[in-house]
């Protein structure tokens, strides 16, 4: 009879899942293991030693055992980052984190373990920006979205058309990717034309210029941010869940 494995790291909580009377099964990205269920036992009951260190949303060090099945089990866990409080008490904040979290999960599931580093760093700094309130939540959002796409091999917005390759302003954009001009005229793919506002913004958030991000108007940001709502569920070919309690204004 084998001996259950047991091993330890540092992860950040997607979400939770009741499992039973008093368990709850963990969904989590780790640092080194990529996406791990875990069951949390008894974790429910007023006495738990877990307590709030395992809510969507913080970040903490912890010890798993894994047996035969892919289920782990966490039989340790310590408190790295307390991101959960200061996230849900900013209703903004707290439906921007479930719209990262959510779109963390369906990128990294099926990704391998060395692969998902990159998304990790990613999401801990989103979600501690959003915690720290660093920044509008919804400008975390999009750059947070602009870059993970990136890393899955989906960028937003490149300057070279998709059809000629022509290096090309951000004129016009496309779930598919940037059009020039020329090509934007004999396409029959929905096209959403920006103006130089709207490009620089987006561009900014490509770059990570959080100076121009924080100081472009609302309107622009809110149209920015659905155009890449809705490229992002295009390329997951899948709706996100969360979205229908994010507030976002349609220009």
């Amino acid at each position: 009879m084998s001996t259950p494995k047991t091993y330890t790291d540092h992860a950040l909580i997607l979400r939770t899942q009741n499992l039973g009377e008093a368990d709850r099964i963990i969904i989590m990205l780790t640092r080194n293991n990529g996406i791990t269920h875990a069951v949390a036992k008894s974790i429910r009951k007023p006495n738990s030693k877990f307590g709030a260190r395992l809510e969507p949303y913080m970040h903490v060090a912890l010890s798993l055992t894994q047996g035969r099945s892919t289920l782990r089990t966490i039989t340790q866990t310590t408190t790295l980052h307390a991101y959960t409080a200061p996230i849900m008490g900013d209703y903004t904040a707290y439906t921007t984190a479930a719209v990262i979290a959510e779109t963390c999960e369906t990128l990294t599931t099926n990704t391998p373990p060395e692969e998902t580093p990159p998304h990790y760093t990613l999401t801990h700094g989103a979600l501690a920006a959003l915690a720290h309130k660093k920044h509008h939540p919804h400008h975390i959002l999009a750059r947070y979205l602009t870059q993970a796409m990136q890393l899955a091999g989906w960028p937003l917005t490149t300057n070279t058309c998709i059809h000629c390759g022509t290096p090309t302003p951000t004129s016009y954009h496309t779930p598919h990717g940037t059009l020039c001009p020329t090509c934007a005229h004999t396409t029959t793919t929905p096209l959403t034309p920006l103006n130089t506002q709207e490009t620089t913004y987006l561009n900014a958030l490509t770059t990570g210029h959080w100076d121009t991000i924080d100081k472009t108007p609302t309107h622009t940001t809110q149209k920015i941010l659905n155009l890449i709502l809705n490229t992002t569920q295009y390329h997951l070919e899948t709706p996100l869940k969360t979205l229908t309690h994010l507030e976002t204004k349609t220009p």
